[in-house]
C-alpha cells in the first residue's frame, strides 16, 4: 500500500522513508499513531 501511495504523491523517486515517532524521547508531539512519508530527496545519516 505504501509504495502505491508514495508513487501517487510523487515522492517515490529513488526511494522514500516511512517514519513514526514514539514517545517524548522519540520526538512524538501528537498523542496518536501517525506516520510521515518522506521522499523526493536524499537524506543524510545519521539524521539531524
Amino acid at each position: 500500500v505504501v509504495p502505491q501511495l508514495a508513487r501517487s504523491l510523487g515522492v517515490d523517486g529513488d526511494g522514500f522513508r516511512l517514519v513514526t515517532n514514539t514517545g517524548k524521547d522519540g520526538g512524538q508531539t501528537v498523542g496518536h499513531l501517525h506516520f510521515h512519508l518522506l521522499g523526493g530527496r536524499a537524506f543524510a545519516w545519521p539524521p539531524g
